[in-house]
């Protein structure tokens, strides 16, 4: 007699443990959080407000890709839906570099 049960809770058990893994993934490859979004996004005005040009257009630049990436969140359903920061964080570097300022 076949055991769907048994069955069931294998998959479950798989489905879990391809969670973990993806929820382990994001936090070592670093996810784009909001926490994250709004803590960038606050400096991006900051150093907007104090800066020149250079700096001013760098950081809309980092601010319009910041801006998307928290509507993809927001929208997201799935740990497969969160982006990596690394582009993010890779604009913000320059941001920062034009305003001479640190990445928080």
């Amino acid at each position: 007699m076949f055991r769907w049960h048994e069955i069931i809770d294998d998959v479950m058990l798989l489905l879990c443990l391809l969670l973990l893994c993806l929820l382990a993934l994001c936090l070592l490859s670093g996810c784009l959080t909001a926490t994250k979004i709004h803590r960038w996004e606050s400096a991006l005005l900051g150093w907007a407000r104090k800066g020149g040009p250079e700096c001013v257009e760098s950081a809309k630049v980092a601010s319009r890709y910041l801006v998307t990436a928290n509507r993809t969140l927001a929208g997201a359903i799935s740990a497969l839906d969160l982006a990596t920061d690394g582009e993010a964080k890779k604009l913000m570097q320059d941001a920062a570099a034009k305003c001479g300022e640190v990445v928080p």
